[in-house]
């Protein structure tokens, strides 16, 4: 939105440009994804190979990781990111809390934005009507130039401060998983617990090695008994 101020002497009006509201997108808390690959390069030499160690040695290397991976050696299990972000008790306080920080902003900015119109729109008519000197207007023009500057810069200050405790609460949820995650895994055994998360690095998993419905209650059962 702008607003056209003439002030006397001036050809050509002068805009003042409203602010647009502060906005931050919803906040997108946490997708943790571990890509595991297993690479076994084998290179044969085409011309003889002097002594049989060097050869045999690698074919018993890897018949070891074949009966390894056949045997189910590698034990892994997933967490679905989406489920457990949804689900999470902590995560949907923090999400709320983000939303009431990010209302509480933007009624402040609005509000500010609204007063602001009100001078515009009383400095016009006093143009208008030429119920104000010369001097006068160039004065409030310059205070209401000023007062624009002002609410930009408050636009980019709320914007980041949302971008901060977005980051924040990221960070803290984040670690707070991981360290449950590895406290529970001294005595659940996995070698690897991946994210999995539709459209991630993972394009499969088998629905046997599903521990989410373990892990969000766990992680509640912590919540709640920490409030």
């Amino acid at each position: 939105m702008s607003t056209e101020i003439n002030t006397p002497g001036s050809t050509e009006p002068t805009r003042t440009e409203i602010p647009a509201r502060s906005r931050i997108s919803n906040v997108t808390i946490i997708n943790v994804v571990l890509f595991v690959g297993l690479i076994v390069l084998y290179v044969l030499n085409v011309f003889p190979l002097r002594g049989t160690g060097s050869v045999s040695g690698i074919e018993d290397e890897m018949t070891e990781l074949s009966e390894r991976i056949a045997e189910g050696a590698f034990n892994i299990a997933y967490v679905n990111s989406d489920s457990l972000m949804a689900r999470y008790k902590l995560a949907s306080a923090m999400r709320e809390e983000m939303q009431q920080e990010q209302r509480r902003l933007e009624t402040d900015l609005q509000r500010r934005q609204r007063s602001f119109q009100t001078e515009v729109e009383t400095f016009q008519r006093q143009l208008q009507f030429g119920s104000i000197s010369m001097e006068n207007a160039q004065v409030k023009e310059q205070e209401l130039m000023q007062q624009q500057q002002e609410l930009m810069q408050l636009n980019d200050t709320y914007t980041n401060r949302l971008m901060r405790k977005e980051l924040e609460m990221t960070t803290d949820l984040y670690e707070k998983i991981t360290e449950f995650l590895k406290r529970k895994n001294e005595t659940w055994g996995f070698d690897y617990i991946l994210g999995y998360s539709p459209g991630g690095g993972i394009l499969y998993a088998n629905s046997q090695h599903d521990i989410t419905d373990m892990v969000v209650e766990k992680l509640n059962q912590e919540y709640d008994a920490q409030r």
